[in-house]
């Protein structure tokens, strides 16, 4: 609950209205703001009593610059702060949502496909953190919010860069939350990231069980288990035990890391609602009281005391003593600087409100279209890449990598697509990608219309009709007005779309296949013929209705464990996994493997089936004859 100001508050901070007070906490208190374009921010300010304090001060300056150096899809991001002034203050992104911890207090724990959402959600963050130097030290539930899209990790409070060996109190001092701590932590010993992963496996724990592997009645306890004792798993829903068990090894040199945690639980079936019904609820109430908060469309200005005549000279004002990294400019202005700014050659905005000259420019149309989903299944994704990339990146390109590209570390993506990784750089390309989740291709770059996932470094380069977009996509993993590297690689692939290389393996490869010829139209989906499929990427081909089908077609790394694959024979000697139900109990889901790339590669086709109508039993029932089906049509290829 928003709490009001109290008399003494000053009603602004920085260019910030201040609408009420969010929480407090032992250093300082967080204050619900508005900017000067109405968007929500979380102010973190010290305590007054706390301002003389050296110490302090220093860690909340240590605070900021840290949490500038993150971003992220799933980190709330820093968009301004004043470290220097009377009351030093921080300002990041307001996420509506719901404390994990309070969800799990209040509803109980997460059920698996919310855990799942929230593993790979957080894995996304930590690798995101690790990617910059740093450790968060203090992954907590208290410390993740559930959004309306996915979890977010607040709180860089006590973070650090992971190669500093500066302590942050005195020698032999405990830092983080007790229950969380991983065993380095809690015998005060250096931490690396893998620290973190600890910390993400009793998280994860604590969500699927309701409380955390290690509590004990005090705190001393709680570190004793955490070092000593390993931790009681009986009560984990199966489906994330090996998961959690993994991130809560003792010796650190065995966890997992972000990335494998993400190549482990693979691609997620988008979930427009992720949480509970009640969360959901919750946010939705949020958001509207927040709208209700700017009802008042003068509330979010803060008009300065004197304003010029129109014949009044103009001073200009001093260079700014603070950075601010997102609302110093309107969102149009915005949109201009992350064309104008990024150095695509070809790139053309359309539209824009802004009178600068870059935005008047004629608008632009494509000129081009992508090669059909026939021609892209089969390409050779990595070589691709390599070829139109050449040698070597450009300085600006390659801040947080190498710059010589030989030196970048490729491997194909589970969709036939390249990955590569270098230093703290990550850049994914996916070839015929569903792009739901973008927006709408405002922009050209070579004659391809170019569209942007929200403020992510992410881009697409168009294809498909209304409805069933897909594209060419590039994901560099981070989130920022200006897109350097994503802003290069788009450019050299958009101009090399001609000499797009086919794989010489994909003959006998699922990569060439078209999954929607994989299965009759008129096979039944209980009641009624499936119908014509829809290719809604290059992999996947889905049949909607009363009861709907998906097939996908993909490439997975076997799971690393012990216990032999759970497989069952559905008829006709064809044998798939056995996956258990549905994640909803509302669907089937089968995984035949198609046949093995080599020791850390198998080909898959998925067949799941959906109906809310029905028992997951009788989906299994309607999913096993279209497995048989598909199979028989890929033993033709």
């Amino acid at each position: 609950m928003l709490e009001q100001l109290s008399p003494g508050d000053s009603p602004v901070i920085g260019r910030y209205r201040i609408r009420g007070v969010l929480g407090a906490g032992g250093m300082g208190r967080v204050l619900l703001a508005t900017g000067p374009d109405g968007r929500f921010v979380a102010i973190k300010q010290i305590h007054a009593h706390l301002l003389d304090d050296r110490e302090f001060r220093a860690r909340f300056e240590r605070e900021v610059a840290i949490s500038a150096r993150v971003s992220g899809a799933f980190t709330a991001a820093v968009v301004d702060f004043d470290t220097s002034g009377e009351t030093p203050w921080l300002a990041s992104v307001f996420i509506p949502g719901v404390p994990l911890d309070r969800a799990v207090r209040e509803q109980g724990p997460l059920p698996v496909p919310a855990l799942r959402t929230l593993a790979s959600g957080l894995a996304s963050a930590l690798h995101s953190i690790h990617s910059t130097g740093l450790v968060h030290r203090d992954l907590k539930p208290a410390n993740v919010i559930l959004a309306a899209d996915g979890p977010r990790v607040i709180d860089f409070g006590i973070a650090q860069a992971a190669e500093a060996s500066a302590p942050l109190t005195e020698v032999g001092a405990v830092v983080g939350s007790p229950a969380y701590m991983s065993p380095e932590q809690a015998m005060s010993e250096p931490v690396t990231s893998a620290s973190d992963v600890f910390s993400l496996g009793a998280l994860l724990c604590m969500a699927a069980t309701g409380k955390s592997p290690f509590a004990a009645n005090s705190a001393p306890y709680t570190l004793f288990n955490i070092v000593h004792s390993e931790p009681q798993l009986d009560q984990v829903p199966e489906p994330v035990r090996e998961l959690i068990a993994g991130c809560l090894r003792k010796d650190p040199k065995t966890r997992p890391t972000p990335a494998q945690i993400l190549d482990y639980l693979g691609a997620l079936p988008v979930q427009p609602r992720p949480w509970s019904d009640r969360v959901h609820t919750e946010i939705a109430e949020q958001t509207r009281n927040l709208v209700a908060l700017t009802s008042d469309p003068e509330a979010t200005q803060i008009i300065p005391a004197y304003l010029p005549s129109a014949t009044s000279p103009v001073e200009q004002p001093p260079a700014p003593t603070r950075r601010r990294t997102g609302l110093r400019v309107g969102l149009a202005a915005l949109v201009v600087a992350v064309v104008v700014a990024a150095g695509i050659t070809g790139l053309v905005l359309r539209g824009g409100d802004s009178t600068s000259a870059e935005a008047t420019a004629p608008a632009a149309t494509p000129t081009a279209t992508l090669p059909a989903l026939d021609q892209l299944r089969g390409a050779d994704a990595c070589a691709w890449l390599q070829q139109a990339l050449g040698e070597s990146l450009p300085a600006e390109a390659a801040v947080r990598a190498a710059a010589e590209v030989a030196a970048w570390r490729w491997q194909s993506t589970a969709s036939w697509g390249c990955e590569g990784t270098s230093g703290g750089g990550r850049l994914a390309v996916e070839i015929g990608a569903a792009i739901a989740g973008f927006g709408p291709g405002e922009a050209v770059v070579n004659g391809y219309a170019l569209a942007r996932r929200g403020e992510d470094c992410a881009f697409a380069l168009e294809g498909g009709e209304p409805g069933q977009r897909w594209g060419i996509t590039v994901d560099t993993f981070t989130r920022a007005a200006q897109c350097p590297l994503a802003d290069h690689v788009v450019d050299r692939l958009s101009a090399t779309l001609g000499d797009l290389p086919a794989d010489p393996a994909a003959a006998r490869s699922l990569a060439s296949v078209d999954p929607c010829a994989l299965v009759d139209e008129s096979t039944s989906a209980g009641a009624e013929p499936l119908g014509i499929g829809v290719a809604s990427a290059a992999h996947v081909c889905e049949w909607s209705g009363p009861t709907s089908v998906r097939v996908t077609l993909a490439q997975e790394r076997p799971r690393q464990t012990s216990a032999p694959d759970q497989v069952i024979d559905i008829g006709d000697g064809v044998v798939v996994q056995d996956l258990g139900m549905g994640s909803l109990l509302t669907d089937c889901r089968r995984v035949y493997r198609y046949r093995k790339v080599s020791d850390h590669l198998v080909e898959v086709a998925e067949v799941i089936v959906s109906d809310s109508r029905r028992k997951p039993a009788q989906l299994c029932e309607i999913a096993d004859p279209i497995v048989r089906q598909l199979v028989g049509r890929l033993s033709t290829l």
